[in-house]
């Protein structure tokens, strides 16, 4: 996408399904399912857009974050880390 996502409200309202989706752990009640499912049919743009947050929301999750890697360790003295 060339676009800047943080100025699209397409992919804003995208991103947003899939943060209510995860936090409902994928099971929206049925109002806003029907929500949800009126916005997907609005445009095939939200169902393109959608699955594309979907799939990024998936690919964030598998990266663990940068402060649960321990750092490493300083080496006892006299010994030179490689």
């Amino acid at each position: 996408m060339t676009k800047d996502k943080d100025h699209d409200p397409v992919w804003q309202a995208a991103w947003t399904w899939v943060r209510r989706q995860h936090e409902q752990r994928g099971s929206l009640d049925g109002a806003t399912r029907d929500e949800f499912m009126q916005w997907l049919a609005a445009d095939p743009l939200h169902r393109k857009t959608h699955d594309e947050a979907a799939r990024l929301w998936l690919l964030v999750g598998l990266v663990p974050p940068a402060n649960d890697v321990p750092p490493p360790e300083d080496p006892p003295d006299g010994i030179a880390s490689r």
